[in-house]
């Protein structure tokens, strides 16, 4: 136990121990969506602007569970966006809404997403950079940005408020009726908490 301690504590303050793996595979930075659970939502845009580059987008569809974990999708963080666009309706509320994200500085985000951090997985220790950012997407229009590896080494980077935007609930409605069949009990008893996100 004194060894996971004094190992936990050598790590937190930058240190390299002996027998640590180090990771020598090359690392992509990407940009992913999460939702809490039971709360799934169809995120329409996902745009990405970088100053002097062309705008991009990446296509994410459903995403469902869990809130502040690495979420779903891999879109590529190259280069580092200056402006992030999320436009998305959720299920649970037959609601869309749409927030523009400015990343005031993208190199110092960068920097802060290579920063080791430790965290346990496959049976050992690993120093990995946060090189996951997470827009954790919430009922009420709530957007959280996070970067981590995996969700026990998430720091939070930015919280807004998106806004209501004109829904069309009949395009969607196949995918509600089936997500209300596996959620529709849940969100009966617990509603859409929304002073919890």
């Amino acid at each position: 136990m004194l060894a996971t301690v004094l190992c936990t504590s050598a790590l937190s303050g930058g240190c390299t121990l002996a027998g640590t793996p180090k990771w020598d595979y090359p690392v992509t930075y990407d940009v992913r969506v999460a939702v809490p659970r039971h709360y799934d939502a169809w995120v329409k845009t996902l745009q990405f602007e970088a100053t002097g580059e062309r705008a991009w987008w990446w296509p994410v569809g459903i995403t469902g569970c869990c809130w502040k974990s690495p979420g779903t999708g891999e879109g590529e963080l190259e280069p580092m966006p200056d402006y992030i666009h999320v436009t998305w309706f959720s299920f649970a509320e037959q609601q869309s809404y749409t927030r523009l994200i400015h990343i005031l500085d993208p190199d110092a985000l960068r920097e802060r997403m290579e920063q080791p951090a430790p965290v346990y997985k496959w049976g050992k220790l690993h120093n990995l950079p946060r090189y996951n950012l997470v827009l954790g997407l919430a009922p009420g229009g709530t957007v959280v940005l996070w970067i981590m590896n995996w969700g026990e080494t998430a720091i939070e980077v930015g919280r807004y408020k998106a806004v209501k935007i004109d829904t069309h609930p009949e395009y969607y409605e196949k995918r509600t009726e089936r997500y209300l069949s596996d959620n529709g009990s849940y969100l009966k008893e617990h509603g859409l908490q929304l002073d919890r996100w």
